[in-house]
């Protein structure tokens, strides 16, 4: 049996509203990659504490694969979905750009 997969130009504006409204329009970024001469668009979110405690639970047992499997399957809500599937350098750029996005927040320490 085939999987079946989803497309960027499928989203559409309700899904998209439907996400900002659930995330918050801040959160959701859109990304788009180029492997050999090919775009591939996808639609990600920053990673909330709840996805970052469950990457943590597998990260503890040194699981990389279940670890970028939570942060991709929580945080990309749609795109290209085929080639994130089958394209290494697709499914590379995406975690690499879900890594960035976690870690987005700047903080400074002050002597009292």
């Amino acid at each position: 049996m085939s999987k079946t997969y989803t497309t960027f130009a499928e989203i559409t504006d309700e899904q998209n509203k439907a996400w900002e409204a659930k995330y918050g329009k801040s959160r959701i970024v859109d990304l788009e990659v180029e492997v050999d001469g090919q775009s591939y668009n996808f639609v990600l979110r920053k990673p909330d504490r709840a996805v970052l405690e469950a990457m943590g639970k597998h990260a503890v047992s040194k699981n990389v694969q279940q670890t970028n499997k939570t942060l991709i399957s929580n945080c990309v809500l749609g795109g290209d979905m085929e080639a994130l599937d089958k394209d290494g350098g697709v499914y590379v750029e995406v975690l690499q750009n879900l890594q960035k996005l976690k870690t987005e927040a700047k903080s400074t320490i002050k002597k009292r």
